[in-house]
């Protein structure tokens, strides 16, 4: 019984820890501010398109990234870069206006009390 006890907490602690890691993790998608992309300890100059688009589908794109993405390469290429740019800012508005959203909220809330 003591084993499956132990066992229990340790697969619990081992949970809690990767969640907490997962949601340190979740509001950075590998750019620092100048552009340069952090993976495995490693720093590269870009990341791939995949990491952009990532980045994007979380509204978290730097502008040094923006600035370059779709700066080079054939039209298919120009077109993805744009409809990543486009979809990182749908992201940012949605963030923003929820932002201010809870703001009212909360400020209708605190001047009915």
């Amino acid at each position: 019984m003591k084993k499956y006890v132990i066992t229990g907490i340790a697969a619990a602690a081992v949970i809690a820890a990767g969640s907490a890691t997962y949601a340190a993790m979740g509001d950075d998608c590998g750019y620092d501010d100048k552009g340069y992309f952090h993976s495995g300890g490693k720093v590269y100059a870009m990341g791939t398109m995949n990491d952009a688009k990532a980045c994007a589908e979380k509204g978290l794109l730097p502008q040094s990234v923006l600035n370059r993405l779709g700066k080079w390469g054939d039209a298919a290429t120009k077109k993805e870069a744009q409809a990543i740019k486009d979809l990182d800012a749908k992201v940012k508005a949605e963030k923003e206006a929820a932002k201010k959203a809870a703001a009212a909220e909360a400020a209708k809330a605190a001047e009915s009390k």
